[in-house]
């Protein structure tokens, strides 16, 4: 009964509902009241869908403050204060019912509520390469502008991390506490990744040898031939174990990504999503997108990793020595890894 006498009161406020159908109109009264009823049962999430479900195909102020305040009770203190202050800054339409009146009223109390338990934090990267700098908080990327600025956060355990194309922070966590201002430091040091291909270029390219005095030259090429093969073996299958690694990571976090895309879609307002709310929707599917391409280049440099090494593998058991007067240069396999790229080259 408090879900359809919600209803009516909320489509006896919006001038807009006389734009849509009868069947829209219908659906959204529909889509409120089932909202109503899952506020009332304690099922948050359900009622944000629901009501923002109403809400693109009605507007009304009686929509929006049961969004705020079940956002509010699932922690989501910031998203709960914008929608709180839209309806206490929108003007009604006139003549309005008692039931929006009542609505911006409280929209206002939860507002002045808010004003002091809302915690503030700043986030300060230090490095000696901090150009181009990206910083994500719970693995969602924070705003540039943002960055070095004191904002809003939702209360709670939260995770940080800065990175730039050389270098990247230890990930920092920080419980926020309602109504406090904090200040969190990332500190950049230069990324290990940038190591990985001096490093495996050394382990491919064997020490010097000197041939016993009782061994020709031509069998201590062979010999030295077949160990860097082996070594060259060993590098390629560790590159495509990393690359399938790598790979299986960008997929993983291709999948998050594409669920807070879809969640942030639907908290928007579906295909009426637009202005800032509309910027941060792209940009979490612009996240997803390279997280893919990111993906697909590494399980393809993975299986050459692995199809390199077992060939070298093989061909080091098989190889024998012969004399010659002329020693061809040891097979050698190095791989490499870039900012966004992976790759093995090498001479046979």
């Amino acid at each position: 009964m408090c879900g359809v006498l919600l209803g009516a009161a909320a489509f006896a406020v919006s001038g807009h509902s006389l734009a849509v159908s009868d069947a829209e109109r219908a659906g959204a009264r529909a889509a409120a009241n089932q909202g109503a009823d899952a506020f009332d049962q304690g099922k948050w999430a359900d009622a944000v869908e629901l009501f923002t479900r109403a809400e693109a195909i009605v507007h009304s102020p009686i929509h929006l403050l049961y969004i705020g305040r079940a956002q509010l009770k699932l922690g989501h203190w910031v998203e709960a204060y914008e929608i709180f202050n839209r309806i206490a800054r929108e003007p009604l339409e006139q003549p309005a019912s008692p039931a929006a009146t009542n609505a911006v009223a409280e929209a206002k109390r939860q507002l002045s509520t808010l004003d002091t338990q809302l915690p503030y934090i700043i986030v300060v990267v230090k490095g000696t390469d901090t150009q181009g700098v990206t910083v994500t908080m719970d693995d969602t990327s924070v705003p540039s502008a943002l960055v070095g600025v004191l904002h809003p956060v939702n209360p709670g355990p939260h995770k940080f991390r800065a990175a730039s194309a050389t270098q990247a922070s230890q990930e920092q966590t920080l419980d926020v506490k309602p109504g406090s201002r904090e200040t969190i430091e990332l500190v950049l040091a230069p990324n290990t990744a940038a190591a990985v291909p001096a490093a495996s270029a050394a382990a491919a390219t064997p020490p010097p040898t000197q041939a016993p005095l009782t061994e020709e030259p031509a069998q201590s090429g062979g010999g030295s031939a077949r160990s860097a093969m082996r070594i060259g073996g060993y590098v390629g299958l560790g590159v495509g174990v990393l690359g399938v690694g790598l790979g299986t990571v960008f997929v993983l976090s291709a999948n998050s990504k594409q669920k807070d895309a879809d969640a942030a879609f639907a908290a928007c307002g579906g295909k009426s999503c637009s202005g800032e709310e509309r910027k941060h929707v792209d940009s979490l599917d612009g996240e997803v997108a390279t997280s893919k391409s990111l993906a697909l280049t590494s399980f393809i440099v993975g299986g050459v990793g692995v199809a390199t090494g077992v060939t070298l593998l093989v061909l080091s058991g098989k190889q024998r020595a012969e004399p010659s007067a002329h020693v061809a240069p040891a097979p050698r396999v190095v791989p490499w890894i870039g900012y966004r790229s992976l790759g093995v080259s090498g001479t046979f």
